[in-house]
């Protein structure tokens, strides 16, 4: 029996009022108490003037392309998604590992604990096991052209379902994620909800991004569009908005994730909620690429709808820091809702810790620091200039914190980062990997 018992000056459950001068006890990996301090100082870990609180949750990440990090810069979505495309066709399995890693490296040190990883490679289950996070990986498919038959499609997947599978554990998931409206036609999203109805995998799916997705399926036009004609796509035009459209192809149900969600209107919202759907905001990326500003006010205000928070990919975003997503996510709806109530502190935190955790459908296990649930867990120092003084735990997370003043990370009951020192992980050799990796991406082909 292994006991460890965590103090600071805050201790921040979620699920419950904050306690300062509060400790968190821990057996086994599982949280036991989470009370007022009332150990003696011999018997527990002294993490002095910081906030615990619980591990961070990125639903939405593509851990695979980080070594891509500021490759594609200030370009419109369209040119940028070729660009991506182009340079993923020149990196193989073992290259995408170590850009795995690096991202486990910038996660684990940025006190995120879980990823809900839509991959393409297929790498991010193994990175995931080898590290110490918790994760749901989704499998990401395509198939918009009739280049493939859909059971060649459905084959290919079962294929990497299967290689993937012995990662799988408590901790690491598998799911799929049907990329996007305008990657996956009608007939493979019929198939899909077949198959998602016959192995209740979780799903997540990105949707209603930007305004080229919007201007293909209400109308057939702009540059999606204009790229299916070039290549012979057939297209039969819905005539609807890109959340009705996956609504009425059965893409969306209590297990999905309805990634981005930047372009809906009332009804759109509506829908979600009716399936038992969950969004996820990822506000940097959607910033970044001139998607827009996500209707969040609204989302949080619609009775039955769980919203988490997800930081898309280090090429969209060029960080993996919740924090500062948190930070871009509250302080832009604010400016564009031109009201200072529309998203509060506390919400923020929310959609980062026990949102993401009702979304991935594993608040069971994690996401708030309460007895009996795992113990994934972080510690985030207030002693620095920047955040001192700090009075509220709520208002220091979301307005001032930072994926630096994170110094301690615990997932599962294992300790995987302390004050700059990975345990799961070799910084050095990830680092040196991961330049080779993008000088060979970079390289023209």
């Amino acid at each position: 029996m292994s006991i460890q018992i965590y103090t600071a000056n805050w201790v921040l459950p979620v699920d419950k009022p904050p306690i300062p001068n509060g400790e968190v006890v821990v057996e086994d990996g599982i949280i036991q108490e989470v009370r007022p301090q009332k150990s003696p100082e011999s018997d527990r870990e002294e993490l002095g003037d910081a906030i615990l609180m619980p591990g961070l949750i990125n639903a939405h990440s593509h851990i695979e392309y980080t070594a891509l990090r500021g490759q594609i810069e200030d370009i419109p979505f369209f040119p940028w998604i070729r660009a991506l495309m182009a340079s993923k066709t020149r990196l193989d399995r073992l290259d995408w590992l170590w850009s795995g890693r690096l991202a486990a490296l910038e996660l684990i040190a940025g006190g995120i604990t879980t990823i809900g990883d839509n991959a393409d490679a297929g790498i991010s289950a193994q990175v995931a096991q080898e590290c110490g996070l918790r994760a749901t990986v989704y499998q990401e498919l395509f198939g918009i052209d009739n280049s493939e038959t859909v059971y060649e499609i459905i084959t290919r997947l079962d294929d990497k379902l299967l290689t993937n599978s012995r990662f799988e554990s408590d901790r690491v998931r598998l799911g799929i994620s049907p990329h996007a409206p305008y990657t996956i036609r009608p007939e493979l999203f019929k198939v899909i909800a077949e198959y998602l109805s016959d192995t209740n995998l979780g799903t997540s799916i990105h949707v209603a991004e930007t305004d080229a997705e919007t201007d293909l399926i209400q109308s057939g036009s702009g540059p999606f569009a204009e790229m299916f004609q070039k290549r012979g796509i057939e297209w039969s035009i819905p005539g609807v908005s890109p959340t009705r459209y996956i609504y009425d192809m059965q893409a969306l149900t209590t297990s999905t994730l309805a990634v981005h969600c930047v372009h809906q209107s009332r009804e759109d919202i509506e829908l979600i909620a009716s399936t038992g759907a969950s969004i996820v905001h990822c506000p940097k990326s959607n910033g970044k690429l001139g998607a827009g500003i996500a209707p969040l006010a609204e989302w949080l205000k619609t009775d039955g709808l769980c919203v988490a928070l997800g930081t898309d990919s280090a090429v969209s975003n060029n960080g993996l820091d919740l924090f500062e997503e948190m930070r871009f996510a509250l302080l832009s709806q604010r400016a564009a809702t031109r009201s200072v109530e529309c998203v509060t502190a506390k919400q923020i935190v929310h959609m980062a810790t026990l949102g993401g955790a009702q979304a991935m459908g594993i608040s069971d296990h994690t996401g708030s620091l309460t007895p009996g649930k795992k113990a994934d867990l972080i510690a985030v120092r207030l002693d620095s200039p920047h955040s001192t003084p700090a009075t509220d735990p709520y208002a220091a997370i979301a307005y001032t914190s930072r994926a630096a003043d994170v110094c301690l990370t615990i997932c599962d009951g294992v300790l995987l980062y302390s004050d700059g020192d990975w345990t799961t992980l070799n910084k050095d050799s990830i680092l040196a990997e991961s330049r080779k990796v993008r000088e060979k991406a970079a390289k023209e082909v």
